[in-house]
């Protein structure tokens, strides 16, 4: 009797336009830029942890900088998409409000690797965005903006500066993100810093605040200080 031989891998081999051997080299960049920098980040171990030469990294991505904007412009793309439907619905502004951190929040759960990517990139002047990638970034601030605006109108948020209530939601959340990628390294889990927070804690907490930084102001009443 013939003996069977080994069971086949599971990896196929690369083939040129193979959109599997695309994804695979998406996420090994993703992991690299987001670990080492656009700086410090190697195009040979990029093509060895997704097992691929780097004639066929660059078949499918021309540069590395091609590489890096592509994994940038996916994510700003997907919260582009998702805050401009949202600021079109006919949800009230603050639902708006709570589905847009909600939707930061979903997302980053799909790429964990982007927040200690963007936060690298946004403190070194964000020198490698295009023209095209920052688009994304001013078509999501647009919508924000007028999510912000449209609340204000119908007296359901005071007047407050985009950019500082842009930021008082994005920041906190992206500082988790990299806050959760500290406490994931070796014997740090006795670290009160560093406990488990879930998603959807942090999210209702964000949701929270964001109310709370957006409510109208109450009048003072007369004789007693602000």
């Amino acid at each position: 009797m013939r003996r069977p031989g080994p069971p086949p891998t599971t990896r196929r081999p690369a083939t040129v336009g193979d959109t599997s051997t695309r994804h695979l080299i998406f996420e090994a960049a993703a992991h690299e830029f987001s670990t080492h920098g656009f700086d410090g980040a190697s195009v040979d171990a990029i093509a060895r942890a997704a097992h691929v030469n780097k004639a066929m990294l660059y078949y499918h991505f021309a540069s590395k900088i091609g590489l890096y904007r592509a994994i940038v412009g996916d994510m700003l793309r997907a919260v582009e998409a998702g805050v401009t439907e949202l600021a079109a619905s006919r949800d009230t502004p603050t639902r708006k409000i709570e589905r847009f951190i909600a939707t930061l929040a979903a997302q980053k759960a799909a790429r964990p690797w982007f927040p200690p990517l963007m936060l690298r990139e946004m403190s070194d002047g964000a020198p490698h965005l295009d023209a095209a990638t920052l688009a994304h970034l001013r078509a999501i601030f647009t919508a924000f903006g007028s999510i912000l605006a449209a609340g204000a109108a119908r007296g359901e948020f005071r007047r407050v500066h985009p950019v500082l209530a842009y930021v008082s939601i994005m920041g906190p959340m992206l500082m988790n993100a990299v806050r959760e990628r500290a406490a994931a390294k070796h014997g740090r889990l006795d670290i009160s810093l560093f406990a488990p927070v879930a998603t959807d804690e942090l999210v209702s907490h964000m949701q929270l605040a964001a109310r709370r930084m957006l409510a109208p102001l109450r009048a003072t009443p007369k004789g007693r200080q602000p």
